[in-house]
This record gives structure tokens, sequence and C-alpha cells, in this order.
């Protein structure tokens, strides 16, 4: 699974993905999700947090929690969600210079970290350009390649076939790339697939529904919108942990 820039920025700080959220927010939140479930977990690191020596250390930090996988991309900081206006982005030199320094701490720490690399250059530079780097940083060596925006599946197969690595991408409904079918991106080639908002979306609506009941003093609706109490428990481990309890005690601290 993978975490989601935008999403954390909403739900940790109740604002929107403009660079508002700190490198420390952000890891703390990925190690609660890391800890949390029991497959691997790819980060959204933003932009490593500043120049290649931040992305060392980003890296370093995100491996000491067991991330499985990060990613970076090329804007400039403070930077933005992808699918809005008003991006600016580093020079591909510096990117490249990113992506050695997260390869350099993946090698100190003996780390198998994969590392996805991201251009927002498509919405800046133009479809050339953001090919160009795209096959940079493939040659700087990330593992995969995320390219924000592309107008069109043609353009997306037009990547696939220039990068000899996976090609990430990402569908976000009423966002700025055409809402291709995931077995139309399958075909194609697309190895990665990133549907970010798939939880956030429903969670908000189902909250505005259920406040708006309890409004409405209708609290039936409200326990018909959601989970009952031994669901939940069962989700965040409550039974485990009244195991424990019996097996240790309970006595004062």
């Amino acid at each position: 699974m993978g975490t989601s820039g935008y999403a954390i920025s909403a739900s940790a700080i109740g604002q929107p993905d403009l660079g508002l959220i700190s490198f420390g927010e952000l890891l703390e939140r990925a190690k609660n999700i890391v800890n949390s479930v029991s497959i691997p977990v790819d980060v959204d690191a933003d932009t490593g947090y500043g120049n290649a020596l931040n992305a060392y250390w980003t890296a370093k930090n995100f491996i000491w929690i067991d991330a499985a996988g990060i990613r970076i991309e090329d804007q400039t900081w403070p930077k933005r969600c992808g699918h809005m206006s008003g991006k600016t982005i580093i020079s591909k030199e510096d990117m490249v210079s990113k992506i050695a320094a997260l390869i350099r701490a993946r090698e100190e720490e003996g780390s198998d970290l994969v590392i996805g690399a991201r251009t927002d250059a498509r919405a800046i530079e133009g479809f050339e350009k953001t090919i160009e780097r795209a096959v940079a940083y493939a040659g700087a060596g990330a593992d995969y390649i995320y390219v924000e925006c592309p107008q069109s599946l043609q353009e997306v197969e037009h990547l696939v076939k220039k990068i000899e690595i996976p090609l990430a991408f990402n569908l976000i409904a009423g966002g700025k790339t055409p809402n291709f079918s995931l077995s139309e991106l399958e075909r194609i080639g697309v190895k990665y697939i990133s549907i970010p908002m798939v939880c956030l979306y429903p969670a908000v609506k189902a909250m505005q529904d259920a406040l708006q009941a309890l409004r409405n003093s209708d609290l039936e609706k409200v326990g018909e919108l959601g989970v009952n109490w031994s669901e939940f428990n069962d989700l965040i481990g409550v039974r485990k942990w009244r195991q424990l309890e019996k097996e240790f005690g309970s006595g004062n601290p």
C-alpha cells in the first residue's frame, strides 16, 4: 500500500497539500501506518524535504521505521498537490542528485528500500521534457518512475516504451489526468497504479452523512452508516490487548 501526502496533510493537520506539513509530522504518521498493517508501505515523501542532503536524511529515517519504499518529486519547496496549478520544478540535475542521495542512504543501511522518482514536468515544460526527465531519473537508479498528469493514454504508452523500469500512474477522479480504466493501463504496461483517494473521500462523505443525521436527531441512521462497537474493536485489535492483559496482568505502573 502507499501513503498520500495530500491525504496525510488533510487528515493530520486539516490543511491542503501545499507544503504545510513538516517532515517530522509526515514521518510520525508514516510510522503509525507501517506499524498498523502487515503489508509493505510505500511512502510519499514529497520533495525529500530539501536538497540532496535532506533527501539522504529523509531516506535514512524512512528506512529506520521499516517503510518498504519512498518516492520523491522534482517540485520546488513549498510543493503542492500535483493536480493543482502554480507548480514549479527544480533542475533535472538537482533531482538526479537527490536520487543518488537516496541510493547512498539505502546502501549504507543495507536496505532494500524501493525508490520512486516523480516528475511534475508535464504541466510546466511539456511532454518531451517530461520524457527526458523520466529517462534521466531511471538512469540515475530509481526503481520506478511516476509521471504526474499525462494528458492521454498515448502519452502513457509512450512513456512505458521509453523508460526501462516500471511506470507508476496516479488515478484521481476530477484531477488533471483523464480517467483511464485499470484494464487500459494494464494493457499498455503500467506496473504501479496509485488511487490515493480511495479511502479519504468516502470516509469524509460518511462522516458528513453521520453528522448531518446527528443534527437531524436521527440516531438510528447514524448507527446504520458505520461499523458497530464490536466490529471496530476487532479492527483495532482489542482482543489481542485483552489477552496480553490476562497474561501479564494489569497492575499499577
